[in-house]
């Protein structure tokens, strides 16, 4: 007969077993990924990732499984105790990582540079946990000899925006709290961030993970216009950001259909309203029809080039499948780069400016516009070279050979300046410096060198009575002009009204065919000049033109 203290004891060692055990969803996370060792800023220079359990109860790890990439390791007997970290690294390393906390050795073990889709599952085959992680998510400049670490472990399933290099002198955090650790709450919906139509499937990409309850069901996408079917919607399993749509059949040309996509959740349950798309088997380019239009060849420091093209039909066109490419010494095609890989639409007589580096145009350059960012530009030569621009059926559509002797002789220094093309109607080939009042260069904007034959070049001043005395409403005032030709340059003063040269506001100033400069009332000193009327005396050279502008102004009271 089995006493109560043994029944005690079973009972004990039963309900132990079961609270090791159990393991759900998201309660045992990766934190931290070290992919790229090398160089060491204080770590050893291996490999490994940081596990922690998220939950208040202690989790065997027995028969757990790692994958990574194509390959997988299974976890040995281990117990991860509520709320800590454990190292995993590759057997044999142990000794390296022990005196940074609880140490797990796999077989095998290996983590790429560039990133790659790592796996937590159950001895069971159930999955726990999954990132795919990208070299793409470290902060500029902390990426080699340093981790990437989990901001917000309340919200692990978020990708990109949840993840960013270590801030520790070391170059990670390994066993213990992530020095990036805070709060960074997943609060919105998902974003849809491009979308294409191929014969007929549909693909969507979005810029977070989607909950799976949502993929798995089909009455969530619905063709609201159109003569076609949905056949089925597909998820790659780990991808969850990228839905496609199988349709029945093939639009054809000029054909269109509108999707509905209901309830559009995120992994971490937040909605976005009901989003509903246009596609449509759009004509393809003609010859003439996409132009190149800007190129900025020799960035300023940090920055980086781009290519701007112009539409200059009347159609709407895809942009899907096209490249630029350079010509190399050897005249040679080198560094083909695709500029989109998904449906791209350029308006008619719109612009588009692609960039390695989005941000940097928009905060550099005011009269920014349409911009897309791809992951790789030709590595365009500083002082000249060729680039080319191809169709989706790597055809040459238009090439430009630049040189940074093509610049306006009043450029000094032509670092940050782009090239822009004057005309499109007659396949001109002159290309002029972006004017110094547009900011030396427009991606993704009309030109600041687009001419126009039918205006006569024209001055005007607005406000013409201004109050420098008064700061903050109309303590400045602008000249404008409109110009007919590309390629000026302008001397500017302001005279009194005695003729008296009292300010040089610009000499040699790059202009384009629009814009405006403004004066602040002051003279060359800097002091504010007193009331009364002045002039601007504007004097423009180009190599057609040399004229001279007279336009009045007045410096109003300052009671």
């Amino acid at each position: 007969m089995v006493s109560i203290f043994m029944k005690l004891k079973i009972f004990f060692f039963l309900f132990a077993i079961q609270w090791v055990c159990i393991a759900q969803s998201n309660e045992i996370i990766i934190t931290e990924i070290f992919a790229d060792p090398t160089p060491s800023h204080g770590l050893p220079e291996r490999e490994y990732i940081e596990i922690f359990n998220a939950t208040s109860k202690d989790i065997s790890l027995k028969g757990f499984k790692f994958l990574y990439g194509n390959f997988s390791a299974t976890f040995p007997d281990s117990i991860l105790k509520s709320h800590s970290y454990a190292i995993v690294c590759r057997k044999g390393y142990e000794s390296d990582f022990r005196p940074f906390g609880k140490v797990i050795a796999l077989s095998n073990f290996s983590l790429t540079n560039d990133g790659n889709l790592l796996v937590l599952k159950t001895s069971n085959e159930e999955d726990v946990f999954f990132v795919n992680y990208s070299s793409s998510w470290y902060a500029d400049g902390f990426d080699q000899g340093y981790s990437l670490e989990m901001i917000d472990m309340n919200f692990p399933c978020v990708g990109k925006a949840n993840w960013t290099s270590s801030l520790s002198t070391n170059g990670g955090s390994p066993g213990i709290t992530n020095t990036v650790n805070g709060s960074k709450p997943d609060l919105n919906g998902p974003t849809l961030l491009n979308s294409s139509l191929d014969e007929n499937t549909i693909v969507l990409n979005f810029d977070e993970n989607l909950s799976e309850s949502f993929l798995q069901e089909q009455n969530s996408f619905e063709i609201v216009e159109g003569d076609n079917k949905i056949k089925n919607v597909v998820f790659q399993k780990y991808f969850n950001s990228k839905v496609t749509i199988n349709i029945e059949s093939k639009l054809e040309i000029g054909e269109s259909i509108k999707l509905l996509i209901k309830n559009v959740e995120d992994c971490s349950g937040n909605l976005s309203e009901d989003i509903y798309l246009d596609f449509r088997n759009l004509l393809p380019a003609k010859e003439g029809e996409i132009q190149l239009s800007e190129i900025l060849f020799n960035p300023k420091t940090g920055g980086e080039d781009f290519v701007e093209l112009y539409n200059m039909s009347e159609n709407t066109l895809n942009l899907k499948g096209w490249s630029v490419a350079r010509l190399d010494i050897k005249g040679e095609v080198v560094e083909v780069s695709e500029l989109s890989d998904f449906d791209l639409i350029i308006q008619p007589k719109g612009f588009i400016a692609f960039t390695e580096n989005k941000s940097f145009l928009i905060q550099n350059y005011p009269n920014s516009g349409n911009l897309v960012e791809i992951p790789k530009m030709p590595s365009f030569n500083n002082d000249q070279g060729t680039v080319i621009l191809y169709d989706s059926e790597s055809k040459e559509f238009d090439r430009f050979t630049y040189s940074e002797k093509m610049h306006q002789s009043s450029i000094v220094n032509p670092d940050g300046v782009s090239l822009e093309r004057k005309n499109f109607k007659d396949n001109s080939d002159f290309w002029f410096s972006a004017s110094a009042d547009a900011g030396f260069a427009t991606p993704g904007m009309v030109n600041s060198q687009t001419e126009n034959d039918q205006l006569k070049n024209t001055f005007s001043v607005e406000p013409i009575v201004f109050n420098p005395y008064q700061p903050g409403h109309d303590d400045f005032t602008n000249i404008h002009y409109k110009l007919n030709e590309s390629g000026s340059s302008a001397y500017i003063e302001v005279l009194d009204k005695n003729g008296k040269s009292v300010r040089i506001l610009h000499n040699n100033l790059v202009l384009g065919t629009e814009g405006k400069i403004s004066w602040d009332g002051k003279d060359n000193q800097g002091e504010i000049l007193p009331v009364g009327y002045y002039v601007f005396n504007v004097k423009l050279f180009s190599k057609q033109t040399s004229e001279s502008y007279l336009i009045k102004t007045v410096i109003g009271s300052n009671y």
